[in-house]
């Protein structure tokens, strides 16, 4: 980290459509780098700290299937971090609803195998398996105020554990 007070955000490379901090009040800068679990972080915190952004239910869906052993590899690793969340830029209301409002096309929701009360159970099951909670925000502003305000909880606990 930075001064005690001030942090660096790190953003994965491969985080496509992400969040874009700026740099204002406690964050100083941000930085592109390959991470190897989750797509934010703070410099310096990179094996304690994590954050995986979700965009959407569909990502979800996707997750919990044909990306199953990716995403629960990820989840294996993000189980020893001392901070570690899934930030969701949607409302449990709307992972209830998939695939509506998902982009799907209607006419092939008959072949979709996943539905809103099947990942939110998994993702209950998640929480508890891998002890990583699964924050859900009601848009992007929202999840990334959360993430930033995960930084500021994460920043003041370190700073008054040293003194």
């Amino acid at each position: 980290m930075n001064s005690p007070n001030k942090y660096t955000i790190i953003k994965d490379t491969r985080e496509k459509d992400g969040w874009n901090f700026e740099p204002f009040q406690k964050c100083e800068a941000v930085i592109n780098e390959g991470l190897k679990t989750g797509d934010y972080t703070l410099e310096g915190l990179e094996e304690i700290l994590c954050i995986e952004r979700k965009a959407s239910a569909k990502e979800i869906a996707i997750n919990l299937g044909k990306d199953r052993k990716r995403f629960e590899a990820e989840l294996e690793r993000m189980r020893g971090f001392r901070w570690a969340y899934i930030v969701c830029e949607f409302s449990i209301a709307n992972l209830m609803e998939y695939p509506a409002g998902s982009g799907i096309p209607k006419k092939q929701w008959k072949f979709i195998r996943m539905n809103g009360k099947f990942m939110l159970r998994r993702l209950r099951e998640i929480t508890e398996q891998y002890e990583v909670p699964v924050l859900f925000c009601d848009s992007r502003i929202s999840a990334q105020e959360k993430a930033m305000q995960i930084f500021d909880e994460v920043t003041e606990t370190l700073l008054n554990e040293e003194h």
